[in-house]
């Protein structure tokens, strides 16, 4: 015969697995202060038996609890939370995290707990509200603002408190939630943070919300890729392009700037100006051999620019301004392609820039010759 000693469950009213008994049959002979004993009892036995059974009653019962059942299993889940094993309490706070019409208050108090218990409620529970959700990323550890930030459908509202209070790594896991709602003011916060946090840069350029406006300021922040990144994806004005090309080359060099004392004038230069394709043909034949003095000559007599703005153009370290030149001399894809490549090899000795040629090819076919010769013109104004 099976005997039972003073902490057995089946003693006190919880049914054994696979008892046929539903749960009514066992919470309405017991009133409140019997269960709440039962999830005193020391027994590890007794209180995983009790916690499994909560689990079977919140996750196949919990829609038909009344008012007075729910905060009873509430009363009785905080004071068992934290006596059982922990696959069981991870079990526990699963189940509960799923559960649209959990105790308002048993939520609130599982989400304030350390992140290994609090994780699942502040990941999916429906219960909490954005005010709610709110709070905990203004007072709450790290811990806790990264896995809201990971939450599914963030409202703008708590995303923008985010943004606006998180540290660098919540925020880029806030950028990388695809469901999240951003508002412009929040990406616009951002993209001024971006200015000197460039953690934010990649995840910041790619959300789905960026807006041309922002990408324009982004532009001259960003590394050379991001920034064919966003002239693939938007049309940056002519001025910002070159505001940025300034910035970028601010500490970019070739050769020397000695452009106030011009050495002669090659015959040869003065006349190519006049006949495209032998320009073309001569500037990219100039630069397969190496021959770097040429080629900015040529370059700067045709378009009338600087020669130092020219060799600082071929020294920066991505192609698209380089592609703005070959495209106002009227070279095609393939031909900027080539010349472009020739170009990094002889600017960075110490080591090229791999690009990908399928997207230098798509920034250069965005690039209209009308749109080249406008920023050209730019440059080449007086200053």
């Amino acid at each position: 015969m099976t005997q039972h000693g003073d902490n057995s469950v089946p003693n006190k009213g919880v049914p054994p697995s696979g008892s046929p008994r539903s749960w009514r049959d066992v919470v309405e002979p017991l009133d409140a202060g019997n269960l709440l004993d039962l999830a005193r009892q020391r027994s590890q036995e007794s209180r995983e038996s009790l916690a499994s059974f909560m689990i079977e009653l919140l996750d196949g019962q919990s829609g038909v609890l009344s008012d007075s059942e729910r905060s009873l299993t509430s009363d009785i889940l905080r004071t068992i939370i934290f006596k059982v094993e922990r696959s069981i309490r991870d079990r526990l706070v699963s189940v509960i995290a799923d559960i649209e019409g959990c105790p308002y208050d048993l939520i609130w108090f599982l989400a304030n707990e350390p992140i290994e218990i609090a994780y699942p409620i502040l990941l999916r529970s429906t219960v909490l509200r954005d005010a709610d959700l709110i709070e905990l990323v203004q007072r709450k550890a790290i811990e806790h603002r990264m896995t809201i930030a990971a939450r599914p459908n963030l409202s703008p509202a708590v995303s923008d408190t985010i943004a606006r209070v998180a540290e660098s790594e919540v925020i880029v896991r806030l950028l990388r939630n695809e469901t999240a709602a951003l508002g412009e003011s929040t990406l616009a916060c951002l993209v001024e943070r971006a200015r000197t946090d460039q953690v934010l840069h990649e995840p910041l350029v790619k959300r789905p919300e960026m807006t041309a406006e922002l990408a324009q300021k982004l532009v001259h922040w960003v590394s050379d890729a991001l920034r064919e990144y966003i002239l693939s994806h938007w049309t940056i004005p002519a001025a910002t392009l070159d505001e940025s090309l300034e910035t970028v080359l601010e500490d970019a060099a070739i050769l020397t700037d000695t452009d106030e004392i011009e050495a002669p004038v090659d015959p040869t230069i003065q006349t190519v100006p006049g006949d495209p394709d032998r320009l073309k043909r001569l500037i990219i034949s100039a630069m397969g051999v190496g021959d770097l003095r040429l080629v900015v000559s040529l370059i700067s007599a045709s378009l009338g620019v600087r020669k130092a703005l020219i060799r600082r153009v071929l020294a920066e370290r991505s192609s698209e301004s380089l592609a703005v030149v070959c495209r106002a001399l009227g070279m095609t894809s393939h031909e900027f392609l080539s010349f472009s490549a020739a170009a990094r090899l002889k600017a960075h000795t110490s080591g090229g820039v791999d690009e990908d040629p399928a997207t230098l090819a798509a920034v250069y076919d965005r690039i209209s010759a009308e749109t080249a010769r406008s920023v050209v013109a730019h440059w080449s104004a007086p200053r």
